[in-house]
């Protein structure tokens, strides 16, 4: 049975996220802050705009981490709730399934549609995404960017590979690297991930 994406989305996006007076959003083993993607990227960007670019690439090296850690421990939270191993877990008959899955999963954020473009089991995998928030906000603001500014995309991209190939949770996180090669904030139509193992 192949993975039905849309069925993933529908299941999830008509699921109401229950969150506290404060916004904090206990689900899927994690707390995570429910706040509009206008903040995140406000602070982001007025930060790594402000500052050399030596201290640029520090911050952006500690907000790819704090992504991939969140990106893991939601990620490994939704394939282990209830919902997925009745409405998803049936369709998963190999990694290559559950990788499928859990990029639909992410689809459900709302912060822009990503696909796989290659594959290779184990090694290597290839996200695209043609309608991503935040590199029309940076081009908007600040004009053509020296690098790719999708630090959410790319940390998934990766925590899908160190959940399904890495050791197991909680051991697998850092298994593999990622790097944004494409990004619309440099001008190209797209915005393209790759993962490989460290």
């Amino acid at each position: 049975m192949p993975i039905d994406a849309q069925k993933i989305i529908s299941i999830y996006s008509s699921a109401e996220l229950p969150r506290d007076q404060k916004g904090i959003i206990g689900i899927f083993g994690i707390y995570a802050a429910y706040n509009y993607n206008e903040f995140f990227y406000k602070v982001v960007s007025n930060a790594i705009m402000q500052i050399s670019k030596q201290e640029a690439e520090k911050i952006e090296d500690q907000l790819y981490q704090a992504v991939l850690d969140c990106a893991y421990y939601t990620f490994h939270g939704a394939r282990t709730s209830m919902t997925w191993k009745q409405e998803v877990s049936p369709m998963i008959k190999t990694p290559e399934d559950e990788v499928e899955a859990l990029v639909a999963f992410t689809n459900v954020f709302g912060i822009g549609y990503l696909e796989i473009v290659e594959l290779v089991p184990g090694k290597k995998l290839v996200t695209r995404v043609a309608n991503a928030y935040d590199p029309g906000r940076y081009l908007e603001e600040y004009g053509p960017q020296p690098k790719g500014r999708c630090y959410m995309f790319r940390a998934c991209t990766a925590s899908y590979m160190d959940l399904v190939y890495g050791p197991p949770f909680p051991r697998g996180m850092g298994t593999f690297k990622c790097e944004e090669i494409k990004c619309r904030s440099m001008g190209h139509p797209y915005c393209e991930f790759v993962a490989t193992r460290k």
